[in-house]
């Protein structure tokens, strides 16, 4: 008799506001997952990145549209990333902001709370639900929004925890990476030389765009509930972070000043977030700041799985390439490896331990870039790429090629070598 292997079969998902910058993310991520995913948004942009027939224009405002639209598609988890954030559009349009992110909303929880077989709602919430003055706010903190918007989204935390069981209340904060207003402005100013004026004096933990993704991903597939703060782990200023952007891309810091918000400022002092209970529940991968800017820069590559609990960790270091010869390399300190390039062959260096400045020079494009890494780090140096390590402190890594190296034929070339 042949026993048949029961497959699981992954809920279908529903994104509201898809054409926004974490909806879209957040698509594409649980798409590369396997989930079936369907994009609602009020304008159907084409870089939602989802295939026409999985895209459905809708206004959450509009109760019939919406309804109809979640009536036809019957989602088991609707994510709710859609609303009005912009902190002075809300305070100078009271209205908007309430048809937007309270009755939209409202819309979306009385569709679920009408159905027979009631999906999960993922609501994306924010750190200005608390009211700034202290920071390290947790989840059973009790929300005292100053700001409209904040006022708002508490509102809809309210709606959706008095009416349905089977929700999960994200509260985030300042995601970057790929995107988001304040990384974009401060990554492109500091990366075209220009002077900007960035508020010392507000605090908050920024979030990594790929550690929410990840952290939203494993909640849907524990079927998560209640109210969680997925948030990085590192309270800055706005200040601090602009200035560990123009350090991890080798940018002066002079043109970054230091300013105070003016009174009556609608920014948070300290909306940090403690998220120490999401880290303990998943035992994922959360980078720290400077980390995750190398990532979003191309200096280095994130692990594509990691988990961690009382028996240690597992980290999946590289995956998708095909590497031919694998080796181990120790480098006493102050010695300097490489300051070669290769014209097919692929290399990849995962870090045990020490510290090595990288430098790479684009050989067709002569552009340059230098970063410093160390246990744990991995990238990639693409043909054409002169490669040179100086090591810092004792270092230990294992190199990976795309091809083997053939002593008849060597991959490997010196600067100026024809």
């Amino acid at each position: 008799m042949m026993e048949a292997e029961a497959t699981m079969v992954k809920p279908r998902i529903a994104i509201t506001g898809c054409a926004g910058y974490i909806g879209r993310n957040l698509g594409i991520y649980l798409q590369k997952k396997g989930y079936s995913v369907c994009g609602i948004d009020n304008r159907l942009s084409p870089t939602s990145d989802l295939p026409p027939d999985k895209l459905c224009q809708a206004d959450i405002t509009n109760p019939e549209a919406i309804q109809s639209v979640l009536s036809r598609i019957l989602p088991d988890i609707v994510v709710h990333t859609a609303g009005l954030s912009d902190l002075k559009k809300c305070e100078s349009s009271h209205e908007l902001a309430l048809r937007t992110n309270v009755e939209g909303t409202r819309n979306i929880v009385n569709w679920i709370r009408d159905m027979a077989q009631k999906p999960k709602l993922l609501f994306m919430s924010t750190d200005y639900v608390f009211d700034g003055e202290r920071g390290d706010y947790a989840e059973d903190d009790v929300p005292n929004p100053q700001t409209f918007y904040g006022k708002t989204k508490a509102t809809s935390e309210n709606d959706i925890a008095s009416s349905l069981d089977n929700y999960i209340i994200c509260r985030s904060a300042g995601v970057y990476g790929r995107g988001g207003n304040f990384f974009k402005f401060v990554s492109e100013s500091i990366a075209e030389g220009r002077e900007i004026e960035v508020f010392c004096d507000v605090q908050s933990t920024p979030t990594y765009i790929d550690y929410l993704l990840d952290c939203l991903g494993r909640l849907i597939e524990q079927d998560f509930r209640g109210v969680i703060h997925v948030a990085g782990r590192e309270r800055v200023s706005r200040y601090e972070f602009a200035l560990a952007v123009a350090e991890v891309l080798g940018r002066s810091t002079a043109h970054v000043r230091p300013v105070r918000q003016p009174p009556g400022g609608l920014i948070s002092k300290d909306s940090s977030l403690n998220s120490e209970y999401v880290r303990k529940l998943l035992g994922n991968y959360s980078p720290t700041i400077e980390k995750s800017l190398h990532y979003c820069f191309g200096d280095l590559i994130a692990p594509y799985f990691y988990f961690s609990d009382d028996r240690g960790r597992l980290v999946g270091v590289t995956q998708g390439r095909k590497w031919e010869e694998v080796n181990y390399v120790e480098s006493a300190q102050g010695s300097v490896r490489g300051n070669h390039y290769h014209r097919q062959t692929v290399e990849g260096f995962y870090i045990i331990g020490g510290s090595i400045n990288v430098s790479l020079l684009n050989m067709t494009g002569n552009s340059k870039r230098e970063f410093r890494v160390g246990a744990g780090d991995f990238f990639v140096v693409e043909p054409n790429t002169l490669h040179t390590f100086e090591v810092l402190q004792e270092a230990r890594w294992i190199n990976m090629l795309s091809k083997a190296m053939n002593e008849q034929a060597r991959d490997v070339y010196r600067d100026g070598e024809g």
